[in-house]
């Protein structure tokens, strides 16, 4: 919506620069064909009709380096060009403005006759060659506006001001008025001087980009609209009736008062259908921008919509996915927990004791602290599953777990590593290895003989201590441990089997499942 009015404006633009180039040129021309008819005494081409006044030498000169300026104005980017502005701006103001000083201070420079055209020489006035004071005030102002190109109001001031003035002298003309041209600040500018005059200053008007005049005659707003339409319009229908009523009075169809009257009564009218004309345009373009407005509505409140709809889509597929993350972390919790864990105890299994075992064995050597490591055996395992299942044997393990879980610290490390074995590692226990396994063996002890145990069980410890200034790796103390245990056990069944009358039949609770266990509770 926004890229259509910008190009829009950079096409006025151009063409705004185009007329000021064509300006430039036309300029340019008339000057030179001055020149021309000077030279070759040429009345047609140095004065437009006879009895009119002619352009003198200085002023066609002057045209010549003002078109110059003026074409190479519409050139920023050229450093050259702005030198070439900038040097014609200057002898415009010298030429104008020496002028001026010659009428104030009623002196003769000698700036008149300094070009060799030797037919101003036998003109028949006081100071020949010389321009208008009219002529001599715009060039002086124009060369300002030409200098002063580029900055925000100046330019903008000295060349409607010379557009003023020259305006002036060609409506005199048009309209037969002779004190437009004639008496005082206006008195000998020649037609083709004023039409000179009125293009360069309208060219350097429009070329002014920082001018607030050109950004509204560029604008897509409806003062811009407006400003088009009645610039264009205005001037040709005021010149235009004008014209034609003072063709009809010279005919001698009406007087003066009626002339005057009926250009009243057109100007009225042909005003009043401009206006209705612009308003018309106004209006449509109200209409458009309207329509335009209620598209951009509905395009808004579908794409609203379509917001809405895609974000609820998203909230439901994020939720979804949220789900999903969640069902999918707890996955992996429990497969990290599965992992780490021996899912018949809850104890750590072997995987996990390994990995924790190492980093609190180095943090002790670190904090020169001592380490107990047991390993322990569940006695009668494999007999208790041939005899009464893998059931009982399931909670045979489940009843060492716990015996172990309550004889040692939650800081310490209890594991089930094999189907009957199990391993603890102790840091700083406090008590010795003896004390901890008397402990174990008590509350085996309690476990039989308590409402609780369905299969009594036995458990076989073995235990070896690592000082801190041992590096001895952990298979090493756990094989260390495992020969203390088996030494343990086989010790055990020694004194069993010496001591007469001593072999223990505990009978299982309930007592239709009898359990002989091969160790000593």
């Amino acid at each position: 919506m926004t890229a259509e009015p910008e190009l829009s404006q950079v096409k006025r633009l151009r063409q705004f620069i185009t007329y000021a180039r064509l300006a430039a040129v036309t300029v340019m021309i008339i000057g030179l064909v001055v020149l021309v008819g000077w030279l070759l005494d040429v009345p047609s081409l140095k004065a437009v009709l006879p009895g009119w006044t002619a352009m003198v030498v200085n002023t066609a000169c002057t045209f010549t380096v003002l078109g110059v300026g003026l074409w190479c104005a519409t050139f920023r980017v050229s450093l050259a060009g702005n030198w070439i502005r900038r040097l014609g701006a200057v002898l415009t103001i010298l030429v104008g403005g020496l002028t001026l000083v010659e009428y104030v201070m009623s002196v003769d420079l000698a700036i008149d006759l300094l070009l060799p055209f030797e037919l101003q020489r036998t003109q028949p006035v006081l100071f020949p060659g010389r321009m208008a004071p009219a002529t001599a005030l715009c060039f002086l102002l124009s060369g300002f506006g030409l200098l002063l190109e580029g900055r925000p109001l100046l330019p903008q001031i000295f060349a409607s001001s010379a557009l003023f003035i020259s305006l002036m002298a060609f409506v005199g003309y048009l309209f037969d008025v002779s004190a437009l041209y004639s008496v005082g600040l206006y008195s000998s500018m020649a037609i083709h001087t004023a039409i000179a005059l009125i293009l360069f200053n309208t060219g350097l008007l429009v070329i002014q980009e920082r001018s607030e005049f050109v950004e509204l005659l560029i604008s897509d707003t409806a003062g811009g609209e407006v400003a088009r339409s009645l610039l264009a319009s205005i001037p040709v229908v005021i010149l235009g009736i004008g014209g034609a009523l003072l063709v009809g009075e010279r005919l001698g169809y009406y007087d003066k008062r009626f002339s005057l009257a009926l250009m009243a009564t057109l100007s009225i009218a042909m005003l009043v259908a401009v206006i209705l004309r612009t308003a018309r345009h106004l209006c449509q373009l109200d209409k458009s921008r309207g329509n335009a407005q209620a598209e951009l509505a509905a395009l808004n409140a579908s794409l609203e919509l379509r917001v809405f709809e895609r974000t609820r889509a998203l909230e439901a597929v994020n939720s979804k996915l949220t789900d999903e993350i969640s069902q999918r972390q707890k996955v992996e919790d429990d497969v990290r927990r599965l992992s780490l864990t021996d899912e018949l105890t809850g104890l750590h299994n072997r995987r996990s004791f390994f990995l924790l075992a190492d980093q609190l064995m180095r943090s002790a050597r670190r904090n020169d602290q001592s380490c107990l490591l047991f390993f322990v055996d569940l006695d009668g395992l494999k007999k208790l599953n041939d005899i009464h299942g893998h059931e009982a044997g399931d909670l045979a393990i489940m009843a060492a777990a716990q015996v172990l879980k309550s004889a040692f610290r939650v800081s310490d490390i209890v594991a089930r590593i094999g189907g009957d074995e199990f391993v603890v590692l102790a840091v700083e226990a406090g008590d010795s290895s003896d004390a901890l396994s008397a402990r174990v063996q008590a509350l085996v002890d309690e476990f039989n003989g308590s409402e609780r145990c369905r299969y009594p069980i036995g458990l076989s410890i073995g235990a070896v201590r690592c000082s801190p200034n041992e590096l001895k790796p952990l298979g090493e103390l756990l094989a260390s441990a495992d020969a203390a245990m088996y030494a343990n056990k086989q010790r055990r069944r020694q004194q069993a089997l010496h001591c007469v009358g001593c072999a223990i039949h505990v009978p299982p609770r309930p007592v239709d499942h009898p359990l002989e266990s091969p160790s000593v509770s």
